[in-house]
């Protein structure tokens, strides 16, 4: 969940994150991992597979499970260096892909939770979503994010 949730919001190009898979679990195939990675991790198809994508920010990895007790992050900081980075990437991945999603019966409603925050909170969250993305270097030639 939290490893997809990130390639998500960080925009991981899906044919990297499927070879990924196919490369790290040895018990993975091709079949299973292109529509588990494609449809219903990154949402890349659209919508076909999955009823919206699963984006999350840190609150709701927090209430899941129990990752956020030893992470350097503070998943109560929602913006800026020391905030957990799920926060500011997941209103990125929201305000990048509005067109696709304010439509959507199950992801609409969020936007107005966007739309009542004020220009310099939005700004915020974005210019940190951007900042962590640019602090994150390649681990090999071929990783890419899709383009922002």
């Amino acid at each position: 969940m939290v490893l997809g949730n990130f390639c998500l919001l960080a925009g991981i190009d899906p044919q990297d994150v499927q070879d990924w898979y196919l490369a790290v679990y040895a018990d993975a195939f091709e079949w299973v991992e292109l529509p588990n990675v494609v449809g219903m991790i990154l949402y890349a198809e659209g919508g076909k597979l999955a009823t919206k994508p699963y984006a999350a920010s840190g609150n709701y990895i927090n209430k899941m499970s129990d990752y956020c007790k030893s992470c350097r992050y503070k998943v109560s900081q929602k913006t800026g260096d020391d905030a957990c980075p799920f926060n500011p990437l997941y209103w990125h991945f929201m305000d990048k892909h509005r067109d696709l999603l304010a439509k959507n019966h199950r992801v609409g409603r969020i936007y107005s939770t966007w739309d009542r925050m004020g220009d310099e909170k939005k700004r915020a969250y974005l210019d940190s979503a951007e900042n962590f993305l640019e602090s994150l270097e390649p681990a090999q030639p071929g990783w890419a994010r899709t383009a922002s």
